[in-house]
């Protein structure tokens, strides 16, 4: 039938068919147009000879500035005209191609009608004397391609055929559902799409060998209208079968199978299939995942699932480095095992250093950090969870050193909830505007988590919350119970389909209730708001209550001024930013920040609320967007905020 096409379009040039074509109606594949989906290829360059230079121009009838431009991009002639073609039957060629490539083009645009005539030296280009034309003309030649776009046609009688047996599921599909009503614009693409939605309409209601087997596509010039039956069969609603594993060398396939979301005979879903590739994907341990659905029941009559993995390298190292103007440089190394045992065990060692460059030594920070993390211990989707830390902090606001470990096992409930219970144990001596304490807590952290965006690094849609909940037990100290709230929680919205501006927000909170005053509370523990992952613009921790001075001076106390923060016991903060992307790889972000710690366990509007807004640029990469802040104090800002910060790492701020 695309055949007929042709013919029709051709005909037309030639002057024969004008008179028939419009008293009567002609049959069009929409196959015809999928030519736009996948272009036929261009002729091979020409080789490096002189040859027959030209010029094109186009001649759009209407002067249709959308028709010129995929004129334009589809030609050819125009993307070669550079590159000359050895002789006139070369030219000539390249012309005929055109043709077909212009008009496919724009029947995808719903332009059934659409003819297209190329002219070289003023003969045209599929008539016999078109080569000796080219021969005899002056050079450059002038190719000149016209275009008479037609109208865009709209959709007739659309009709979905069922071939099962039976009643047929594809019939009860409304085709205004998957986008083709009656009277809308007819591109060829959105066919196409229609019949994709018809497909994963029917998987999702447990037919996972739908298929389209065909269409029939009648564009009616008379009525300017696309009559279309789409053929469909749903085949048998079959249930989830075995899972099989291939591909694994090191890592033991069992490990892998406790990972599926789902049991034989379960209702078929594509979304467990879409999860089952997640899972196994966040195992770390394979460079390549594939599953592969069978094409056919199996003797059981369930779908058969094959899993195709490709192991990574085990052991890794690495380095990271980030710096802003008001804390300075931190850098950090680190060495890691994600298979150590053959089970997908990850173990990771890490030493850092902080506070660099813009801090004297005896303010430097050092970190040493250990974690250990071993999949499927009780269940498939049962966590261990050990961590274990030595650190010296020096912030403003108070000096430690300590030592922490924690175990914790977590359970993931669904591809997006999961929650963790777990055991932490610390020490520490803290110095700050009290004087020097020691303090061992022991408590029981419990935590949930629900994620749902697209990206972990980089995401455009979806939500994001972190809440835990930890009792502590204080072994010195006048006040033994501590408890700690706090939760962050983020939200992502795509404006645009080609998700190129997103709105993102932030929200994070934290309380705490047990201690009679803040002096009873370990330094490390309180809440401090201000720096690059919390207030921008505003300096490390100094969003937060500021030191009011002692007399006596308890003894080891650190020295303390109106401008020194010593933290709270509750926070709240937000962020609202407008990624835009301007190019694939550069992107800017304007950004509001807002919020405080507050001495009271619960915020207090009385206080200061602390106000920073920047403006960002983002270089994005493979691994995650390259983050460039600058930031300024709008409201709030303290002696010990400059006017301006910069921060610079890797991620998104949030």
């Amino acid at each position: 039938m695309r055949g007929r096409c042709v013919g029709v379009a051709r005909g037309w040039l030639d002057g024969v068919w004008p008179s028939r074509l419009v008293a009567g109606c002609v049959a069009c594949l929409i196959s015809t147009a999928a030519l736009a989906q996948s272009p036929l290829p261009a002729p091979p360059a020409a080789a490096a000879v002189p040859g027959v230079s030209y010029v094109t121009t186009f001649t759009i009838d209407g002067g249709d500035a959308e028709v010129e431009k995929i004129a334009n991009e589809t030609s050819t002639l125009k993307a070669l005209e550079k590159d000359a073609p050895p002789g006139p039957p070369g030219l000539v060629g390249r012309a005929k191609a055109d043709i077909e490539r212009i008009a496919a083009a724009l029947t995808a645009t719903g332009r059934y009608g659409a003819v297209v005539d190329v002219t070289a030296a003023g003969a045209p280009v599929s008539s016999e004397r078109a080569a000796d034309a080219v021969q005899r003309s002056s050079k450059p030649v002038p190719v000149v391609v016209h275009v008479q776009p037609g109208p865009v046609f709209t959709f007739g009688n659309v009709r979905i055929q069922s071939l099962d047996s039976g009643a047929g599921q594809a019939t009860a599909i409304d085709p205004k559902k998957v986008g083709l009503s009656p009277g809308a614009p007819a591109p060829s693409a959105v066919v196409f799409a229609a019949e994709s939605r018809i497909v994963d309409q029917l998987r999702n209601d447990g037919y996972p060998f739908a298929a389209v087997k065909g269409r029939d596509a009648v564009a009616d010039h008379q009525r300017k209208q696309l009559d279309l039956t789409i053929r469909v069969a749903a085949g048998p609603r079959a249930p989830l079968g075995q899972v099989t594993i291939t591909g694994t060398k090191e890592v033991d396939p069992r490990v892998v199978l406790g990972r599926v979301p789902f049991k034989p005979g379960e209702r078929y879903s594509p979304k467990k299939v879409a999860e089952l590739r997640d899972e196994v994907g966040k195992l770390d341990v394979f460079s390549s995942v594939r599953i592969r659905e069978g094409t056919a029941p199996d003797a059981n009559g369930q779908v058969p699932i094959a899993i195709e993995v490709e192991e990574k390298k085990f052991r890794y190292v690495g380095a990271a480095a980030k710096y802003d103007s008001i804390d300075g440089a931190s850098v950090s190394t680190y060495w890691g095992h994600r298979n150590l045992w053959g089970g997908a065990e990850k173990l990771r060692l890490e030493v850092g250093a902080g506070r660099l460059i813009t801090n004297k030594p005896a303010d430097y920070e050092y970190t040493a950090k250990a974690h250990f993390e071993k999949p499927g211990v009780w269940t498939g989707f049962d966590d261990l969870l050990v961590d274990v830390e030595a650190l010296r902090e020096r912030p403003d606001a108070y000096e430690r050193d300590g030592v922490r470990a924690a175990a914790a096992i977590r359970r993931r409930l669904t591809s997006a909830f999961s929650a963790q219970i777990g055991i932490e144990a610390e020490g520490s001596t803290i110095r700050d505007t009290f004087g020097e304490k020691n303090f061992v807590l022991l408590g029981i952290p419990v935590g949930v988590t629900f994620d749902n965006t697209d990206s972990k690094l980089d995401p455009s849609t979806g939500f994001r919350a972190i809440v835990t909940a930890a009792p502590y037990y204080n072994f010195q100290g006048e006040s033994k119970s501590l408890n700690i709230l706090k939760g962050q929680v983020s939200t992502y919205y795509a404006l645009d389909e080609d998700k190129r501006y997103i709105l993102a927000g932030k929200i994070g909170f934290g309380s705490m209730v047990g201690p009679k005053s803040l002096e009873d509370v370990p330094a490390n523990r309180r809440f401090f708001a201000g720096g690059g992952g919390s207030i921008r613009g505003f300096a490390y921790q100094s969003a937060s209550p500021f030191c009011t001075p002692i007399n006596p001076k308890p003894k080891k106390a650190l020295e303390c001024d109106e401008d020194q923060p010593i933290g709270g016991r509750s926070l709240l903060e937000t962020s609202i930013e407008a990624r835009i992307k301007v190019t694939d790889t550069i992107g800017v972000v304007p950004f509001v920040d807002a919020g405080a710690a507050f001495d009271k366990s619960i915020p207090s509007f009385k206080e200061d609320i602390r106000v920073g807004a920047g403006i960002g640029l983002r270089y994005y990469t493979a691994i995650g967007p390259i983050r460039a802040d600058v930031a300024t104090p709008i409201v709030g800002k303290s002696k010990n905020d400059s006017r301006v910060a910069f921060y610079i790492s890797i991620g998104q701020s949030f």
